[in-house]
């Protein structure tokens, strides 16, 4: 491996993961004050509309980012970044006001969809987040612009600002005790992506390129290659809020809040796994096209193996000590949430293999065979949940995800190993390896090169002076 890739994947790796743990702490502190501020009711309230404006966000990115990312990094000269970049800005606001007209309509269809939830108050948060997906076009065109040069600095602090707003307001919400109903915290999310907004802008400044006319044959091209994304993204957020959207319509609000707490553990497992897949996606598109599969197969399995190993320490102290973690979360009222959380943190285990399947054939241009996968895999979850809750109850929901997560598992690995001969034991096997990398650097004697199990070699410091001399 080159020293300048080296270097990309230790500074990358860094910056992108400092990115994912200001979000998740930004989230993990948030819930645990919010839920200390409302009752259970009330922030399953919160919860669900989260979930749900959430599936309209992912799905935009779906659209816009891969493809953008995609054909930057491969663009040859200024004049066609230019066009790409105005093309996929001019695409970014087309859907931003179908997403807008969408929402509209959900609340103009209010008494059915409060009928669902159960919650008034869920229709008032939508219609006020109409405006933040607006505010928001800039900052997403500007972060993925940003991305499609490898450069994650802009990125981390555009992020930090948007979501570190909601938090300080929470924890002045928290610190005064004086709470607030739940329409202000939908009103400082505007604020929230009105500032990570002006950061993106400031930070992307370098790779300001747009062309003077719309090039609609690359709205078209990018359009075409991010529907799939897209639609990719939108059953993928449907696989995996369909628990939570069943348990609200199935049985209640307070169940939403007690299977979310749980869920906010997984998000902190889950920070390694998005931050290597956003590393990993360019990289891949480039690997892909240069050197074939075989870098393709190093790649997947490398990135998996590094996963594990971050997150499979934090998954065995979970699982022994799940009611200190739970009343630590949100104290004895949320007690219930104790076996549901001896099932979900397992999810942490999956979830690397079907990210990183997803990011492969995103990036070598198959994003209609992950489409195909995940819409699969959102209706197995679906019939799954539906017959473990109706059981079962809110455990039902761990039951019925759990199962959707080896179904798809077995499905993945069938196809990753007939297109790029992939063995996902590999990525087990280079589990220790990565042990063995982190104790060299941290005691300064051994280095491995990383994202490689199968060419891991490890050597001493005198043997690399000789190798550089």
């Amino acid at each position: 491996m080159a020293e300048s890739e080296k270097s990309y994947w230790i500074k990358s790796g860094i910056i992108t993961l400092l990115d994912r743990f200001s979000m998740l702490v930004f989230g993990f502190l948030g819930f645990y004050l919010l839920i200390r501020i409302y009752d259970k009711e009330v922030f399953g309230y919160w919860v669900l509309f989260l979930s749900t404006v959430t599936f309209f966000e992912v799905g935009r990115n779906g659209l816009i980012q891969n493809g953008l990312v995609k054909f930057l990094t491969t663009a040859k000269t200024d004049d066609e970044r230019g066009r790409i970049s105005t093309a996929s800005m001019v695409l970014n606001i087309i859907l931003s006001f179908f997403n807008v007209i969408v929402l509209i309509i959900l609340v103009a269809i209010g008494p059915l969809f409060v009928s669902w939830f159960q919650a008034e108050v869920i229709q008032d948060l939508i219609y006020i987040y109409t405006i933040t997906t607006l505010v928001m076009i800039p900052m997403q065109h500007f972060i993925f612009v940003q991305i499609a040069h490898l450069d994650f600095k802009g990125p981390m602090v555009a992020n930090f600002v948007n979501k570190g707003v909601l938090f300080f307001f929470i924890a002045y919400l928290f610190l005064s005790a004086s709470p607030m109903p739940l329409v202000y915290l939908a009103y400082v999310q505007i604020i929230g992506a009105i500032g990570g907004s002006c950061i993106a802008f400031y930070f992307a400044r370098e790779y300001y390129r747009f062309s003077k006319e719309i090039d609609w044959a690359w709205v078209s091209k990018l359009y075409k290659y991010g529907r799939f994304t897209f639609m990719t993204n939108l059953s993928t957020m449907l696989y995996k809020s369909i628990d939570t959207w069943m348990l609200g319509a199935l049985l209640s609000s307070t169940s939403v809040a007690l299977y979310n707490l749980c869920m906010r553990v997984n998000n902190l497992l889950e920070a390694p796994t998005q931050a290597i897949a956003q590393i990993v996606f360019p990289q891949s598109a480039k690997k892909g096209e240069s050197e074939g599969p075989e870098a393709i197969k190093k790649l997947y399995e490398g990135a998996v193996g590094a996963i594990l190993a971050l997150v499979l320490p934090a998954v065995l102290f979970v699982f022994v000590f799940p009611n200190f973690i739970v009343k630590f979360l949100g104290g004895t009222e949320y007690v219930e949430a104790v076996p549901i959380l001896t099932i979900t943190v397992f999810y942490a285990l999956f979830l690397p293999f079907a990210n990183q399947f997803g990011t492969i054939l995103d990036s070598i241009g198959k994003p209609q065979t992950n489409l195909v996968f995940t819409l699969l895999g959102a209706l197995i979850n679906i019939v799954s949940n539906f017959f473990f809750i109706t059981r079962y109850g809110v455990i039902g929901a761990a039951y019925g995800t759990i199962t959707t997560y080896v179904v798809t598992f077995v499905l993945n690995q069938v196809v990753l190993n007939k297109m790029f001969k992939i063995t996902w034991w590999k990525a087990i096997v280079a589990i220790p390896n990565f042990y063995m990398m982190a104790f060299g650097i941290i005691f300064g004697r051994k280095k491995v090169e990383p994202l490689q199990p199968g060419n891991q070699k490890l050597t001493t410091k005198k043997e690399d002076e000789l190798v550089n001399k």
